[in-house]
């Protein structure tokens, strides 16, 4: 028995185990592979490196979750799930979701191209049969393609892989901490190290910069030459200092702390959706959403880390620093009884109580990097594997599962929040009587106004037109700053405008659900990973402390509870999405 413990403990499953065990789903959340430096001015594309990176992360998981060798390693021990196609892509098995940042959705693309790998040889059958007798293929030798949905900030469901971005009180969080004493101590105390480069490793750019607030990209950068520059003058030690303090000041910055909760928002939400997706296969009796595969950057894996006690547990070394590019972590389902080798079981699916949950995490893609089981929320060691009512009843202790609860923890002035709050002023207003027609949102009503306001311009340059009038283009002056102009920003579902939640149209009874009567128009906060608010050419505060300061953002002290309401959030098991009501 302790030998069994031992195996699982360092992921050295036995094809013995595999075949006494059902994996009936899996969620698996992904670190995005090696892109250009923040601290250049970008493109930030996905580099070669970072490709071979998510490929050898997808063929990885592959070898667990489809395909397993038959002299599976000890590295991936397989783990095949029930049912799901071995060598064609079945997209209406998988749940795919990017944000919309050039280098994460590029790192899913190379992910599957890993995960489902080219057919090579036609596969023979009526679609690849001509009329005239012979065989074509997909191109680059039968590729496979993968049903990718990207999400930008514009989009609700990007809470559930970046929490973090468009949360007004995470940011201003940010900046709180960088204002604390301790903060203040450790910048101190690492200025002399980090100066001692300004003038070899970041000789490119000012000295102000080079000290610990920008920790993060100073690191990112140094890799990013370390691993391209041969003449790079920076040392291996040098790399694993700055790597140390990259850890430190971002497990700081989203991890619960003296501020509350809403550091670690980007866990919460993740941990929502891996609850969501694992639901929606067993309301499906297995059918659904076999694999979830989910990609987005760092944040989310060290606020899941503090929250589910990874990082103050008993393997707390391996949680408490900066995840590794192409690392990933998943959650799969499970029930104790047989399958096969191929993932196909004849065993039907199982009670609610005869189901299990284990979490494995494995940082980076090193060849020699196994994928680990480790146990969540302080249990023992002989308690890796968690029953799916205890895995509920931890992950919904701090799981932020609904839309409008996110709004209101994060204060967040995003598009899709204005439009609930829009929807909740309408349903909290009085009527008339029954049959008399809802007052006019200021969202609807602005929406109609712009609509007519556009007719009319239409029509007087249609008039202007037939009356001999003519416009002439010219381009934009010389140096004019594209930011100046702005766009128009529209709300969009993932899926059809069927349906709500997490997964619009393909949403199930056990979904979560957001009704959303109402559009509005407003800023979103950028992306603080691209043109980081941490670049700042003064020493006395950060770009988004001045924004504060200033009242551009208001600094807001709240003193709400972020954790789980049940009788405050709004109904993750309600009526789904509606069409617009009328004006």
């Amino acid at each position: 028995m302790a030998l069994l413990h031992l195996a699982a403990l360092l992921g050295l499953s036995t094809t013995a185990l595999a075949q006494s065990q059902t994996v009936w789903a899996s969620v698996v959340y992904t670190f995005y592979g090696e892109k250009i430096p923040s601290l250049t001015s970008g493109p930030y594309n996905l580099t070669p490196l970072g490709a071979n990176q998510m490929f050898d992360a997808g063929s990885f998981l592959r070898s667990r979750n489809i395909d397993p060798p038959e002299n599976a390693t000890q590295l991936t021990g397989p783990a095949p799930i029930n049912g799901i196609s071995q060598f064609s892509i079945d997209n209406s098995q998988m749940y795919v979701m990017s944000t919309d940042d050039e280098f994460i959705a590029g790192s899913a693309t190379a992910f599957m191209q890993g995960f489902y790998p080219p057919r090579g040889v036609p596969i023979l059958d009526e679609q690849d049969l001509l009329a005239n007798g012979t065989y074509d293929a997909f191109p680059l030798d039968n590729y496979q393609y993968p049903n990718i949905g990207t999400v930008s900030e514009l989009d609700f469901n990007y809470i559930w892989i970046a929490g973090n971005i468009g949360c007004t009180n995470w940011a201003i969080s940010q900046a709180e901490e960088l204002e604390s004493t301790s903060y203040a101590t450790q910048t101190a105390a690492t200025t002399e190290f980090y100066q001692s480069l300004a003038s070899t490793v970041f000789w490119e750019y000012d000295p102000s910069i080079v000290d610990y607030e920008n920790a993060w990209i100073l690191y990112e950068y140094a890799l990013y030459q370390y691993n391209h520059n041969t003449s790079q003058p920076i040392s291996s030690e040098d790399l694993s200092q700055l790597y140390n303090l990259a850890s430190q000041q971002q497990f700081d910055l989203n991890s619960p702390n003296t501020f509350g909760t809403i550091p670690s928002i980007a866990g919460a939400t993740l941990a929502s959706a891996v609850l969501q997706q694992l639901q929606h296969n067993i309301a499906s009796n297995g059918v659904a959403d076999k694999l979830t595969l989910l990609f987005g950057s760092f944040e989310p894996f060290l606020a899941f880390f503090a929250l589910s006690n990874l990082a103050t547990g008993q393997s707390g070394e391996q949680f408490n620093t900066l995840p590794l590019h192409g690392s990933l972590m998943t959650f799969e389902l499970f029930s104790n009884a047989p399958n096969s080798s191929s993932g196909n079981s004849s065993s039907s699916f199982p009670t609610e109580d005869e189901l299990f949950v284990r979490f494995l995490f494995r940082n980076g893609t090193s060849s020699t990097t196994p994928l680990v089981e480790y146990s969540l929320f302080n249990r023992g060691l002989n308690e890796d594997d968690m029953s799916w009512s205890d895995f509920v009843t931890d992950m919904g202790a701090f799981s932020l599962d609904d839309v409008n609860e996110w709004c209101s923890a994060c204060d967040a002035i995003t598009l899709f929040c204005e439009a609930i709050d829009a929807d909740v002023s309408n349903d909290t207003s009085s009527c008339a009587s029954a049959g008399a027609k809802r007052e006019m949102s200021p969202a609807v009503g602005g929406v109609i106004g712009a609509t007519v306001t556009l007719a009319v311009l239409v029509l007087g340059a249609l008039t202007a037109a037939l009356c001999g009038f003519r416009l002439e283009f010219r381009r934009g002056l010389k140096g004019l700053d594209e930011g100046a102009v702005g766009g128009v920003g529209v709300l969009k579902r993932s899926g059809s405008g069927k349906g709500g939640g997490f997964k619009g149209a393909e949403k199930l009874a056990s979904d979560t659900d957001l009704t959303l009567k109402g559009g509005a128009g407003a800023s979103v906060i950028r992306h603080e990973r691209v043109g980081s608010w941490e670049l700042n050419d003064q020493k006395n505060g950060s770009a988004l402390d001045k924004d504060v300061e200033s009242g551009r953002i208001e600094r807001v002290v709240s003193g709400a509870d972020y954790g789980r309401r049940s009788e405050e959030m709004m109904d993750p098991f309600g009526d789904p999405v509606k069409p617009l009501d009328q004006v």
